[in-house]
């Protein structure tokens, strides 16, 4: 029966037409993008096969940044579920729900073509990256193209930096479950990022713990949530977008007052080229 199913599935994904769930959550408060503003941000369904017994659904899932034709940055707990079968990417999306938007394109990728960190723990949150190689090139435009990965002597403690995705836009405790509002639009806002020892401060107060491979960014009425993790923290240098952080976790249920934990990039910048298939061909910057 399960090999029907892969059988049916595959021949599906060769056309990327699949059913989608019509519910997809986002950013708390923040601001709408625009076509082309953030045109390495990318979000995924799952195709999940644990339960054979109910309909085959794509469930609305994580986000992920563009950092080369051929590769998707995101987080392990994105994809270390070993029912996970694909996962369909929306690319150049802002309505990921318009299948006739202009310029936004779908592809379905299969787990094999996953690559989690080999040391991802996820009760302590740590190692918290992943890959997608994609199947096939991608062909950049004003609506699709790459984020930089980070220059390793750059200082961007400072910076204001960009949050997006397609996650959790209300939620209130409700024995101890999300209640989401549903919205299909992909959200943004500005934000800071908090040092080294503030993030220390703050993660070994509420977190499981802390590690120099960890950002933080600092509190406020703005807030990444559930449905955005492995999503992108970016700044601007110059013409490129660089990508410092992928959204990792928060602290209670998407609290404002609290700070926003992203797997630092900086940190794995030689695994990033280890894994990646040959299609990071150097370590920029360096």
């Amino acid at each position: 029966m399960l090999s029907k199913i892969i059988i049916i599935l595959t021949i599906l994904g060769i056309v990327f037409r699949f059913t989608t769930s019509t519910e997809v959550h986002r950013i708390i408060n923040g601001n709408y993008a625009s076509a082309k503003q953030l045109p390495y941000q990318v979000f995924f369904d799952k195709l999940d096969l644990s339960n054979l017994h109910v309909p085959l659904k794509w469930t609305p899932f994580c986000g992920g940044t563009i950092i080369s034709e051929k590769t998707i940055l995101t987080a392990a707990h994105c994809l270390d579920d070993p029912n996970i079968y694909a996962v369909k990417i929306y690319f150049g999306a802002v309505n990921i729900l318009n299948e006739t938007e202009v310029g936004q394109r779908r592809l379905v990728v299969k787990r094999d073509n996953f690559v989690v960190h080999e040391q991802y723990d996820k009760h302590l949150m740590a190692n918290d990256i992943a890959l997608i190689k994609l199947p096939i090139t991608l062909l950049f435009d004003d609506y699709i193209r790459a984020a930089r990965l980070p220059n390793t002597i750059e200082q961007y403690k400072v910076s204001e930096a960009t949050v997006s995705g397609w996650g959790y836009v209300n939620v209130s405790p409700e024995n101890n479950n999300f209640i989401p509002t549903s919205d299909p639009k992909l959200k943004y806002f500005n934000t800071l990022i908090l040092s080294d020892e503030e993030c220390q401060l703050w993660t070994t107060k509420l977190g499981p713990t802390y590690s120099a491979t960890l950002l933080c960014t600092a509190p406020g009425e703005n807030t990444a949530c559930r449905g955005d993790s492995g999503g992108p923290l970016v700044v601007r240098h110059y013409s490129n977008f660089v990508l410092l952080g992928i959204t990792s976790y928060n602290f209670g249920i998407c609290e404002s007052h609290y700070p926003t934990v992203y797997t630092k990039v900086t940190s794995y910048l030689y695994w990033i080229h280890d894994n990646s298939g040959g299609y990071i061909h150097a370590i920029p910057y360096a």
